[in-house]
């Protein structure tokens, strides 16, 4: 993952030239994004949210046979004389049935219902886990894009001042240092550029595995973020309560608590016996000549394992609930902390871009300008240069955090702003 880190003393990898500065600014504030386009993939494309919404349709196919009847027994029986067991004297044909009384159909049926309902829920859950992914994703090969083509900027500009150094030192107009200490600065910013575009590729890689492409499939030249909502417009109650009310993640904590409530119930009601019909006939000499009728009851007698399973019923009923209420804790805690984070780094980007920015790069076209006519020396060009890719490692961190603060917000209440 891109983490900007501050500058080396000897040079680092983000810094900007004069030309390109102005349009760093508002790249932030781009209206459109291919982001939109990408998430839409990543819904029909990923392969987690396809074996997901797979397993929704299984627990819901479950809902159709939970709580059916068991198939009934036949049983046939022919005798024989002992004298003559060539020839059968009678025979009995039996059906039996065993009968689900008690309503426990009804409650593993309910138990079908729940489960399905929580395998329907988890289908959007993912999704939302998957579009948080590619989000994240995204943001971090916009910064190590963003990275990737100020270091090359700077490297040009770079190259300008080596040759101002040595025409400078063949003039004895500047010391050899000065030549060094520019070529040290142009080398390490390559090799910068070389580690960046490895990480580039590397983040597309992770943003078209999730979108369920080859890793090498192209995106977009010049990714851009995402534009922040209005604060002002978002009322954090109104987010807690949306997400405690009806995020994937809360509907598949109340199916669970539903769910475990039925077999609660049906734990219950096992304590009742249970009830099996039978009928048979007897034909002997080819008639019949009799009917009989059957009611057997299985007498729970195992008490002890019975109170034990009403116990294990309730105590998993009790921690489907704890767990809910603790979720619900959870997100009012998680919401409120991103907010915060994304009212604080949308401050941090603007003052930076708005003040640090534009000084640093006065500061440094002022060194370098002055350097050029020789009244200024090459530490004063590379402090200049420093300041400013502070500025800019801050600039991006600060960006990157922000759409991790928004994504963080979306994935907790599962709806996008």
């Amino acid at each position: 993952m891109f983490s900007p880190a501050l500058p080396r003393a000897a040079g680092t990898w983000l810094a900007v030239p004069i030309a390109g500065l102005l349009a760093f600014g508002a790249q932030a504030a781009e209206p459109k994004s291919e982001l939109a386009d990408l998430l839409a993939i990543a819904r029909r494309m990923n392969p987690e949210v396809a074996a997901t919404a797979l397993d929704a349709d299984a627990a819901r196919a479950r809902v159709d046979y939970a709580g059916a009847w068991d198939d009934p027994k036949v049983k046939i029986e022919l005798t024989s004389p002992r004298h003559d067991f060539g020839s059968l004297s009678e025979e009995t044909y039996q059906i039996r049935q065993m009968l689900p009384l008690w309503g426990q159909t009804a409650l593993k049926r309910e138990i079908a219902e729940w489960e399905a309902s929580k395998a329907t829920a988890s289908v959007r859950d993912v999704e939302i886990q998957i579009a948080y992914r590619v989000k994240v994703a995204y943001a971090e090969y916009h910064s190590a894009h963003l990275a990737l083509d100020e270091t090359q900027k700077l490297t040009v500009l770079f190259d300008r001042l080596a040759g101002i150094a040595r025409a400078r030192y063949a003039e004895n107009a500047a010391p050899l240092a000065d030549v060094t200490g520019v070529q040290s600065e142009a080398g390490a910013l390559r090799a910068d550029i070389a580690r960046l575009s490895a990480e580039k590729k590397a983040a597309a890689a992770r943003l078209n595995r999730l979108l369920g492409r080859n890793a090498d499939t192209p995106l977009a030249a010049r990714p851009s973020p995402r534009a922040m909502p209005p604060l002002r417009a978002i009322n954090t109650e109104e987010l807690v309560g949306r997400a405690n009310a009806g995020s994937p993640r809360v509907r598949m904590g109340l199916a669970e608590v539903g769910a475990a409530n039925s077999e609660q119930r049906l734990a219950e009601r096992n304590f009742l016996p249970g009830v099996e019909l039978g009928a048979s006939a007897m034909r002997e000499n080819d008639r019949f000549e009799g009917v009989e009728v059957m009611v057997e009851f299985s007498v729970p007698l195992q008490w002890n394992a019975k109170r034990a399973e009403q116990r294990e019923a309730a105590a998993k009923a009790a921690a489907a609930r704890v767990r809910l209420d603790a979720l619900r804790l959870d997100n009012d805690a998680d919401i409120r902390a991103a907010f915060s984070d994304l009212t604080a780094l949308g401050t941090r980007r603007k003052v930076i871009a708005g003040t640090t920015l534009p000084q640093a790069r006065i500061a440094l076209d002022a060194s370098t300008k002055a350097y050029a006519l020789g009244k200024a020396d090459f530490p004063t060009v590379l402090a200049a240069e420093q300041a400013l890719r502070r500025a800019l490692v801050d600039s991006i961190e600060a960006t990157f955090k922000e759409q991790l603060a928004l994504a963080e917000i979306e994935r907790i209440v599962g709806e996008d702003f």
